[in-house]
């Protein structure tokens, strides 16, 4: 050895040789992992959709119906199809649900039995979601994606309860599908199939209406480059025209009908509307951008970080779409369709038309969020399908581990059908049939789907009287009518009394009040501003369902039942 040069421990040292053998070991294992899932990943979305399925089926096998899900029975619970689609027209919502739930409850109108078509709808959706992903962003963007839709807690929730939320959002990706389907082959067939998606969301929810202009615009700006032949372009032109005329015959036959309380339905929503007095449109969308991601993704930690990969993902589309040859093919044109939907509800926001707000009502903007965010994910994992599936499953298992309710509005713990079965027996077992229970009209929908036979409920809801009486189960109940939605501390009193004067009670009598709410809090509210209500006995079950105990007072008005009658 040559004076002066020092062994090169680095290259002979055992214990420096042995870790390159376990990092070939362990490429070796990426590689065959990564291979398995290139060849069946069609296999592993399936099992994947299969598995949300599963947990949709359980969740909404779990839960009694809240008052907006027993409305959308009664109202399809009519003589005829098209007895249901006249009632379908006094509610906000476009006929094809409640024609879709016409028929499917003739088979059954079991909880479960009419929550189907939106479990089996959610499930379709997470399936021509990734498919749609696989052809515009790639593979593991689509994994990526398909994760995240199938295990979301909010999706799971939406796609378990009698609600319009799934069926548009699996319209929407099966539009989506097939126009890009139509466009890269050029198939007028495909294209007619996009149509009738495309006009299926429609008549399935109005906020529909942003993904229409969404994607009319990205439509062209694809149909304009792609070159496409005259039959498809014809059969897409004839498509718009079609959605032109549904949207006519839309406002004709219900939009024009409900314009004078459409205004009282948004009334909750005021403060998620932009007033440019108070501030300025960005630090409005500062403000509520993040409660709408924090909507989507539920836990505060996880929704940030999917907020930003948005922000990031939409704004690399936009700057690889200025760089031909970069980035993502047709990048900035998928970067149109990713914001578009959100500029078009801020443009909504701004005129005052529908609310910029964290709830159902805007969940149709979730996929946009969701595509921009795994395509940036995809790239962060070097496109590596077993990375993305880590990186997905790790944000859907910290999501799922916060504790976010998977309903809307009304946590699973709350909505259990046992509590349901427990205030029944309760009403059965400590009600007299002579007393009378009253109800307002949202709990009406509910009491009736479980104490009164079809008749009974059709025939007393189809009253224009203030006060509407039913006979069901041996009990008597009597209903406010739709301008009564909820009893509350402002309404409860004058309610009372003239309910009193109208039926004849005599002082005396009981009542008792009958509450089922994503929060039944009559008793708390009382209790919160008249002293002479500081001593009720409610019955509680849960925090939803609420059974209150009343006497008639010498004035007509409710008085807490004094000590010696009991409950």
């Amino acid at each position: 050895m040559s004076p002066g040069v020092t062994p090169n421990k680095e290259l002979h040292s055992p214990q420096d040789v042995l870790p390159g053998k376990r990092e070939l070991r362990a490429a070796k294992r990426d590689s065959f992992v990564e291979a398995w899932l290139k060849g069946h990943l069609n296999a592993v979305a399936l099992a994947i959709v299969a598995a949300g399925l599963v947990i949709r089926l359980v969740i909404a096998s779990r839960s009694f119906l809240n008052p907006d899900e027993a409305l959308h029975y009664w109202l399809i619970e009519q003589q005829s199809a098209f007895l249901a689609y006249k009632a379908s027209l006094t509610n906000a919502h476009p006929p094809l649900l409640f024609l879709v739930l016409y028929f499917w409850h003739l088979l059954g109108h079991s909880e479960l039995m009419l929550r189907l078509p939106s479990v089996f709808a959610g499930a379709a959706f997470c399936w021509f979601f990734f498919k749609w992903m696989g052809i515009s962003f790639g593979r593991t963007a689509s994994l990526i994606a398909l994760i995240l839709v199938s295990f979301s807690p909010r999706l799971i929730g939406l796609s378990a309860e009698v609600r319009e939320y799934s069926l548009l959002l699996f319209c929407m990706a099966a539009a989506l599908y097939y126009l890009e389907e139509a466009i890269q082959e050029k198939s007028a067939r495909k294209m007619s199939y996009f149509n009738a998606f495309f006009y299926l969301a429609i008549l399935t929810h109005y906020s529909a209406a942003f993904f229409v202009l969404a994607v009319g615009l990205y439509a062209l700006a694809r149909i304009a480059e792609a070159h496409l032949p005259r039959k498809a372009v014809a059969t897409w032109v004839l498509g718009q025209v079609g959605a032109v005329a549904i949207y006519g015959f839309l406002y004709v036959t219900q939009v024009s009908k409900l314009k004078a309380v459409i205004p009282l339905w948004a009334g909750p929503y005021n403060r998620f509307f932009f007033y440019g007095e108070f501030a300025d449109i960005f630090t409005f969308l500062r403000e509520n951008t993040p409660d709408v991601f924090q909507y989507f993704f539920g836990a505060s930690y996880i929704s940030p970080i999917m907020l930003s990969l948005w922000v990031v993902g939409v704004a690399i589309l936009v700057m690889s779409g200025l760089l031909p040859g970069r980035g993502y093919p047709r990048s900035g044109q998928l970067a149109l369709l990713a914001l578009l939907p959100f500029i078009a509800i801020w443009g909504a926001a701004i005129a005052k038309r529908y609310p910029y707000t964290p709830s159902r009502h805007i969940i149709f903007l979730a996929p946009f969020a969701i595509a921009a965010a795994s395509a940036l994910l995809a790239s962060l994992v070097g496109q590596k399908l077993w990375r993305g599936f880590l990186i997905a499953a790790l944000l859907m298992g910290a999501t799922n581990a916060s504790g976010d309710a998977s309903q809307s509005y009304l946590s699973a713990e709350d909505q259990r059908r046992t509590l349901m079965s427990a205030a029944l027996r309760y009403v059965q077992r400590s009600i007299p049939g002579n007393d009378l229970i009253l109800v307002d009209f949202k709990s009406s929908l509910a009491i009736a789907y479980y104490l009164c036979t079809p008749e009974e409920a059709r025939n007393s809801f189809a009253s224009e009287r203030q006060f509407i009486p039913m006979r069901c189960s041996g009990h008597s109940i009597v209903s406010l009518n739709y301008r009564v939605w909820d009893l509350n501390a402002k309404n409860f009193l004058p309610a009372f009394e003239q309910m009193a004067h109208q039926l004849g009670l005599k002082p005396g009598d009981r009542v008792w009040v009958f509450q089922t709410d994503w929060e039944a809090d009559l008793d708390t509210d009382l209790q919160q501003h008249f002293p002479e209500f500081r001593h009720l006995a409610p019955k509680r079950f849960g925090g939803a369902i609420v059974i209150i105990p009343f006497v008639v007072s010498p004035q007509l008005l409710p008085a807490a039942p004094t000590a010696d009658r009991g409950n």
